[in-house]
């Protein structure tokens, strides 16, 4: 008798198993409305495993001008699509992801460490749009991203205003075109537009006019991710520089 029992929560497990993996994945997967309580769930699971594996490190550079300009340019390119410049969730893709874009000013966020806000931005989140950066940007850079936060929250910092790019900068990208064609599909699908802008013209540290340096996209520098051979490949690199060679014969406009 104890045997069969034994054996039939065996087979129940592998049934309830594979339901789990035939109907409950594909209907997450698919699931875009809140049940009750799930919100307020998942902040407490997001905020608990926060906690847990961040530690009590504090902000080393907190308190450096220089560290809160380089979050804002870090921000810039790799946030404010989702997050919005004001930190409000409301970015190009914020409201369209699910769950949605955080809006970074509410009162939950502010709650957290220093340290849980740095484990977030480096590690990322599972079943959400947020992703780790641990593997693009130091940790000096992800702490100037979260300097960059606390600004936000705040309200005592001014976002940088990157043009979009428009359709026609988009028709020049094209994978399977030439090397400048190429590397212009390349910028854009990187999203090196959203700090650097279409034509390479963004304002003040962000312009690379006439800067065309392509070691920087492998080393990374000061509120710039670093793009290793497993996200642009040498071939890619050569084809991105023929487009940014192309900044450097564009005349800048006016101020």
């Amino acid at each position: 008798m104890s045997r069969r029992f034994a054996v039939g929560i065996v087979v129940g497990v592998i049934i309830t198993g594979a339901v789990v993996l035939l109907v409950g994945l594909p209907v997450a997967l698919t699931h875009r409305k809140d049940l009750p309580a799930e919100r307020g769930y998942a902040a407490f699971a997001v905020s608990l495993v926060a906690r847990l594996a961040a530690g009590s490190a504090t902000n080393p550079i907190a308190n450096d001008a220089r560290a809160l300009d380089a979050g804002r340019e870090a921000y810039t390119g790799s946030c404010a699509v989702c997050h919005g410049a004001k930190g409000d969730g409301r970015g190009a893709f914020g409201p369209a992801t699910y769950p949605d874009a955080t809006d970074l000013t509410l009162s939950i966020t502010k709650e957290k460490s220093d340290a849980e806000l740095f484990w977030i931005i480096k590690n990322g989140l599972s079943f959400t749009a947020m992703p780790g950066f641990g593997d693009v940007y130091k940790d000096q850079d992800i702490w100037s991203l979260v300097s960059y936060v606390r600004a936000l929250q705040r309200g005592g910092t001014a976002a940088i205003d990157v043009a979009p790019a428009t359709a026609n900068d988009l028709t020049l990208a094209d994978p399977r075109g030439d090397a400048l064609a190429r590397g212009a599909a390349i910028y854009f699908a990187q999203g090196c537009a959203l700090c650097h802008a279409a034509n390479g013209e963004a304002p003040g540290s962000l312009s690379i006019r006439g800067r065309i340096e392509t070691q920087i996209v492998r080393r990374g520098e000061r509120g710039m991710p670093a793009y290793g051979s497993d996200r642009i490949s040498d071939a890619e690199l050569k084809d991105l520089e023929s487009y940014l060679l192309r900044f450097a014969a564009v005349p800048s406009s006016p101020d």
